[in-house]
């Protein structure tokens, strides 16, 4: 592509880790072998600036109520630097006015336009509830407005603007599926693996899921990965569970790798890629039966299981029956992104 791309500005400050922190790598990666682009990030994240120098960084200090009100003003101060915008690609912030011939909309988080009481304490549920009326209230802003999944692209389907699916990159699980060394001989660990601690990862149903593969394994362990604090102690209090706490993506798929399972019992997902990263890495999963899901796996058998006592069923699959059909490398979803915003600069203008 021959395009500059020095008019794009990316607005990631409101992400500085998990999901919105590897999108924002994997654009940044391939905008700097690309010419550079223009970015908006966190102040946790100074230093990013000196592995991708071809891009241009601007770095926000905010709170949420910051980010809610003022945004407006700090972005226009922050444009100014750096000249007109002809694309403006919003990571789960707020279009309080139009900035850019082309404005897009990255829903970053479901739970800002469900009802998120029913997964998470009321504390979050009202953070949520306040950012998604100021995320509905602005999108009449919006040219275009994308999801991780078919799923939550629906929670928006009211939106006038044009709406497209924009996975995440899934590099690490399209490599896995020709990795040799991930084959039916290869070494694993008697562990089953959970990722995320958060209250709508339903880890009692997790523990659920593992105690009954115990009953056939007597000597499986699990590890949890996230914040133990989160963990219910009846669960840890079993001399087989493991809370490992947070800890770096390269380490979690390390992991993974040697898992004989991977387990989540989530509610609710943006996306599949969490879930992608468990069953393209661990021997076999057993993930919940939700939409994001069952998008990963529509192209390969899996066994439904309702025998766990599970909120929702679970999805049985192992991993030498996957395919990578539904999977897009991060070159490709870069690539998708720039086409559609360069037909939306082509049509010309903002829609009615």
């Amino acid at each position: 592509m021959s395009t500059s791309y020095e008019s794009y500005l990316f607005n990631f400050s409101a992400s500085y880790s998990s999901g919105g922190l590897k999108r924002l790598l994997a654009y940044s990666k391939w905008f700097n072998k690309n010419g550079g682009a223009r970015f908006i990030v966190s102040h946790r994240l100074k230093g990013i600036e000196e592995q991708y120098p071809a891009n241009s960084y601007r770095f926000l200090r905010q709170t949420l109520l910051e980010r809610a009100f003022n945004s407006t003003g700090r972005l226009e101060r922050l444009i100014a630097m750096d000249g007109p915008v002809r694309v403006y690609f919003s990571y789960g912030v707020p279009l309080p006015r139009r900035i850019a011939p082309v404005m897009w909309y990255h829903l970053s988080n479901v739970l800002t336009v469900v009802h998120a009481r029913e997964y998470v304490p009321a504390r979050l549920h009202y953070k949520y509830r306040l950012l998604g009326f100021l995320t509905l209230r602005t999108l009449q802003n919006a040219d275009v407005i994308s999801a991780e999944s078919r799923s939550s692209l629906r929670a928006l389907a009211g939106v006038p603007a044009r709406h497209v699916v924009s996975v995440n990159g899934s590099d690490d699980e399209i490599a896995a599926e020709r990795d040799a060394s991930l084959g039916a001989d290869a070494p694993v660990d008697n562990v089953a693996v959970t990722v995320g601690t958060i209250s709508y990862k339903m880890l009692n149903d997790v523990y659920r899921v593992f105690c009954r593969l115990r009953e056939t394994n007597p000597g499986l362990r699990l590890d949890i990965i996230g914040a133990a604090e989160l963990i219910p102690r009846r669960i840890l209090r079993d001399p087989l569970v493991a809370a490992r706490g947070p800890m770096p993506q390269p380490d979690v798929c390390r992991i993974l790798r040697r898992a004989r399972y991977y387990i989540t019992t989530t509610l609710i997902e943006n996306s599949y890629n969490a879930a992608a990263e468990g069953v393209f890495l661990a021997r076999e999963s057993f993930i919940s039966d939700i939409e994001p899901h069952r998008e990963l796996l529509s192209s390969v058998p899996v066994e439904v299981r309702n025998d766990f006592g599970t909120r929702i069923p679970v999805l049985h699959v192992q991993r030498n029956v996957l395919t990578t059909r539904n999977l897009k490398s991060w070159d490709q979803v870069v690539r998708d992104f720039i086409a559609t915003a360069e037909t939306e600069l082509d049509a010309g203008g903002p829609r009615d």
